[in-house]
């Protein structure tokens, strides 16, 4: 069956792969998450336009909590904690120990990093690129190549802006012809970007000139990808009407007001009611003088928050008086706002301790962190890992246009290339130097049982808790500097694998 294809905007990879797709009705898991179809035309339509609409409400949604003040300071601890930015060094490196590739494909690598770096200015763009990452839940990138030369790699690294721009995947089913079932024979994807918003007029682009990195969460009931502030919307919410309601309840009930008590005798009700208006008018009004313009404006006709209250007697009675009734007594209480802002916090994954910006900060043995501080330092570092795929998606490219490997051959060293960011706490090195002090306190202790009751393999994996790899590249290293003459004490190697 023909097919109408359409001209996309951008270059695109072809793969110099010739393995064969196997067949199947079941399409792969892409790679933010989501389950195809991601939008399309054609038996599409409707659910690709409730689909891109509510995805973008939600990107909308997710600023407006970030510019919330208690919001954007929980969104600070967590960028402050995720990047450290440095004048020496990148903030960033890429780590290549488990690839096990030659070194001169290493060293390309490393070079085509720095690169990617440069391109993306991340020396000082590292903050606003992973805070716009994190409050939208999705990146994109234009990667512009000189298409006349495109050996020489990406020139240029534009960021696109999420509202403007959104992701195509549709698959393309083909029928068994023995048993009629559908068989995914491939999947277009591409982006379409629009200036102005309008994505119903909006641009082609192909898949390979947009770099997309999503934030790794699903909504598996929707089938959409949401951002980290997602669980913070509600809250946010009860947060922001709750110090609104807050506010109302404070000028309603904080001034105290007056009751005038007014005698109308015998009068009628109509004329008793004309005399308790032209009371309350004597009593309340008030001319203001605009010196300025010389305009004098009567206030009578506006009400003020600090009304009082006309009451009528009848005639009898104890007469005219005029009491005063108390402002509210507990407009210094908060725990409402405070529990919903715990919430807030809570909810961007953020310890409550951190509310208190006041404290000072104490730098102590790592068994003083508390368990909420684990928590949060294990949540950044899990944000770290996805957001490196920016990197991956560039390189990807880069070492492609370059020739230094293909497509495929990259997708096989992704999973083993790394990348180590800079941190300023002091907490991992306490931690690190707490535990090597301990092992090895351990360690002198187990050292006369060696041969006895425990082995050296034993007391290197359990005590040291090195693994094989560990154990491996450390006997190299010893071996290494042996034959170099950095240890030449026998007995200080004898020290070293236990005193056997």
């Amino acid at each position: 069956m023909a097919e109408q294809t359409e001209e996309l905007f951008g270059f695109e990879l072809v793969s110099n792969s010739s393995e064969k797709t196997l067949s199947s009705p079941i399409p792969q898991p892409l790679d933010d998450g989501t389950e195809m179809p991601v939008g399309g035309r054609i038996g599409y339509t409707y659910e690709h336009y409730e689909k891109a609409k509510t995805e973008h409400q939600l990107i909308a949604q997710y600023r407006e909590v970030s510019f919330f003040p208690e919001a954007d300071a929980a969104i600070d601890d967590v960028v402050n904690e995720a990047f450290v930015v440095e004048h020496h060094r990148a903030p960033v490196s890429i780590r290549l120990d488990n690839l096990n590739i030659d070194d001169r494909i290493k060293e390309q690598l490393r070079t085509e990093f720095q690169e990617t770096l440069k391109l993306l200015r991340f020396q000082k763009k590292s903050y606003e690129i992973f805070r716009n990452w994190y409050v939208d839940g999705r990146q994109y990138f234009q990667l512009m190549v000189d298409e006349s030369n495109p050996k020489a790699g990406i020139k240029e690294i534009r960021p696109i802006d999420a509202l403007k721009i959104r992701r195509i995947v549709k698959p393309i089913y083909d029928r068994d012809a023995r048993t009629g079932v559908p068989i995914l024979e491939k999947v277009d994807e591409h982006f379409e970007y629009a200036p102005d918003g309008d994505l119903s007029a909006a641009v082609k682009l192909s898949r390979d000139s947009v770099a997309f990195v999503p934030s790794g969460i699903v909504d598996r009931n929707k089938g959409m990808i949401v951002g980290y502030l997602d669980k913070a919307i509600k809250p946010f919410n009860n947060l922001r009407a709750m110090e609104d309601a807050l506010i109302v309840y404070r000028i309603a009930r904080a001034p105290e007001r007056r009751i005038f008590y007014v005698d109308v005798g015998q009068l009628p009700k109509i004329k008793a009611e004309q005399y308790l208006r032209d009371m309350q008018n004597r009593f309340r009004n008030k001319i203001d003088y605009d010196p300025s313009t010389g305009m004098i404006r009567d206030n009578r006709k506006f009400q003020s928050i600090l009304e009082d209250f006309w009451l009528p007697r009848r005639d009898g009675s104890k007469g005219t008086e005029i009491s005063t009734l108390p402002g509210g007594t507990n407009l210094g209480e908060l725990e409402d706002v405070e529990y919903f802002k715990a919430k807030l916090y809570e909810a961007l994954n953020v310890p409550r301790s951190r509310l208190n910006g006041g404290e000072q900060f104490q730098i102590g043995r790592a068994t003083d962190i508390t368990r909420d501080e684990l928590k949060f330092g294990k949540f950044v570092q899990r944000l770290k890992k996805q957001f490196s795929e920016i990197f991956n998606e560039v390189m990807r490219v880069q070492c492609s246009l370059k020739g230094i490997c293909s497509i495929a051959e990259y997708e096989e060293m992704r999973q083993f290339i790394t990348y180590d960011f800079v941190e300023d706490t002091h907490f991992k090195e306490l931690k690190d130097m707490e535990l090597l002090q301990d092992r090895m306190n351990l360690l002198r202790d187990v050292t006369e049982y060696v041969g006895k009751y425990f082995s050296i393999d034993y007391v290197r994996k359990v005590v040291l808790g090195q693994s094989e790899a560990d154990i491996a590249r450390i006997d190299k290293e010893i071996m290494d500097e042996i034959q170099k003459g950095q240890i030449n004490d026998e007995d200080d190697q004898q020290d070293m694998y236990g005193g056997v």
